[in-house]
């Protein structure tokens, strides 16, 4: 175990020292990860999920955009999907990467992360693309919606974040409708977890209602009419 963890130690110190700077700004992109010589090095599961971590001189460098970029890319987001429900899982692999607690610990996060997700697209899936391309696309949106749906970034939202994010949640909840045959009951509980977050952050809209509880907790869904009951409310009190 010494050793392993010397080689690891060894490595995410070479990483730090060599890390590309454009303009200045620091980058990180998991130069430890399956299929590296270094990888095959680490015995243990838990010595891997080590391995991703950014090194603590690196991290602070790391502007808030490209630590967005870095938590989107985390090697191992299929994770969330190894436990009974996605709020579990979010909250494993947040504990799992430090780039996830400092993303958290930012205050320009939430603005960040509204800016990302304004400029994706549930509607430019091709037709021609494969099911490994499409659920690798779906998938991006719904990270990035889980992410906004954090308790502390759901805390930041000041007004104008408030309304930006209720418009895009209400856009792209009806663009998602337009394509059933990607998007359904599955891929759409994030959104509509998301955008009960916005509405409910006293608890009060859902207090009554065991199947809106049971959402806002697991992220999963099995009625859509739940799904549109959310986006009526959401759409209801945007300006």
């Amino acid at each position: 175990m010494k050793k392993i963890l010397t080689i690891i130690t060894g490595v995410l110190f070479a990483c730090m020292v060599n890390a590309q700077e454009t303009d200045n700004v620091a980058k990180w992109d998991f130069p430890v990860r399956y299929g590296t010589p270094e990888w095959e090095k680490l015995e243990s599961f838990e010595e891997r999920m080590m391995a991703y971590n950014i090194p603590d001189e690196l991290i602070r460098k790391i502007s808030t955009p490209e630590l967005v970029k870095v938590c989107l890319a985390y090697p191992e987001w299929r994770l969330i999907h190894a436990f009974d429900d996605r709020r579990t899982g979010l909250s494993y692999i947040m504990s799992q990467f430090n780039g996830f607690h400092e993303l958290l610990s930012r205050r320009d996060a939430t603005k960040e992360l509204i800016r990302v997700y304004a400029k994706m697209d549930p509607l430019a899936i091709e037709d021609d693309w494969t099911a490994v391309q499409k659920g690798r696309y779906v998938f991006n949106i719904s990270y990035v919606e889980l992410m906004l749906s954090v308790r502390r970034v759901i805390e930041n939202l000041d007004e104008q974040d408030r309304q930006a994010l209720s418009n895009e949640v209400v856009l792209k909840y009806r663009q998602k409708k337009q394509r059933p045959d990607v998007y359904g009951l599955w891929e759409l509980s994030p959104i509509a977890g998301l955008g009960l977050n916005i509405i409910d952050r006293d608890g009060e809209f859902s207090k009554n209602d065991a199947k809106l509880r049971s959402l806002k907790q697991h992220f999963i869904t099995d009625d859509m009419e739940v799904l549109d009951r959310i986006f009526e409310s959401v759409n209801s009190q945007k300006k």
